[in-house]
C-alpha cells in the first residue's frame, strides 16, 4: 500500500493554509497541487482515524483507512463538484465507503456489529428515542451501509455531523446552516428510520 506523508511546508504554505476545504480540493483536482493535498491531509486525517475507530474498533485498520481514504481523495478529486455539497461531506463520504470496503475485504463483519456501534447514543438526543430495551439489534456491516443510503440526504448530513464528525447539535446546525430545532427534528426522524429499517422496536 502506498503511504502518504505530508511534505515539508514551503514559503507558500501560509497562503495554502488560508484556503477553504473546497478551494483546496479543487486545487488538488485541477492541478494535482501537492501542498493543497498536504493541507487537506492535515485537516482530515485525525478525524478520519477517529471515524475508523468508531466503525472498526481496530487501530491498525483505522490507520490504513486514513491512508486509503486520502489516496482516494487524491485520485478522485477531479470528480468533486462544488454544487453537490461541501468538501468535508464529500471526503467523509469517500472515507466511510472506503471503510466498508476494507471491512468486507478483511472479512471483519462480525454478527455483533450493531446500529448502536455505528451511531452511539448521544446525551443530547431524547433517550426515549435512542434506548433499545431489548439490547443492540445485530446487523452486518454491509447492512449499515445500505440502510444509511436509504435516508434522505438532509438526514444523512445530520447523522454525519453528529455521529461521524462528533459535532455538538449547535455546531452541526451552524455547519449545515439550519435552525437547531430543524436539526433535532431531522436527527429524530433519521434515527427512527434507521431503527425501523434495522428492525428495532420503536
Amino acid at each position: 500500500m502506498t503511504v502518504i506523508r505530508p511534505s515539508v511546508p514551503s514559503e507558500s504554505a501560509a497562503v495554502i493554509e488560508g484556503l477553504s476545504d473546497e478551494q483546496l480540493l479543487v486545487a488538488v483536482g485541477v492541478s494535482q497541487d501537492r501542498q493543497a493535498f498536504n493541507t487537506l491531509f492535515q485537516r482530515f486525517s485525525k478525524r478520519i482515524f477517529a471515524m475508523g475507530m468508531k466503525l472498526t474498533r481496530n487501530e491498525q485498520l483505522s490507520q490504513d483507512l486514513v491512508q486509503e481514504a486520502m489516496m482516494t481523495v487524491w485520485t478522485k478529486s477531479p470528480l468533486y463538484n462544488l454544487d453537490r455539497g461541501t468538501a468535508q461531506s464529500w471526503i467523509f463520504t469517500l472515507a466511510r465507503n472506503r471503510c466498508f470496503d476494507m471491512l468486507r475485504k478483511k472479512k471483519r463483519q462480525p454478527q455483533t456489529v450493531s446500529a448502536d456501534d455505528i451511531w452511539p447514543q448521544d446525551a443530547g438526543v431524547d433517550m426515549a428515542l435512542t434506548h433499545e430495551a431489548e439490547g443492540p439489534q445485530a446487523v452486518e456491516v454491509e447492512q449499515i451501509e445500505r440502510l444509511y443510503a436509504q435516508l434522505p440526504p438532509a438526514q444523512q448530513h445530520v447523522i454525519e455531523q453528529i455521529y461521524i464528525l462528533d459535532r455538538t447539535h449547535e455546531e452541526a446546525a451552524a455547519e449545515l446552516a439550519i435552525p437547531l430545532g430543524t436539526l433535532k427534528s431531522r436527527l429524530r426522524l433519521a434515527m427512527a428510520k434507521l431503527r425501523s429499517l434495522i428492525g428495532v422496536e420503536q
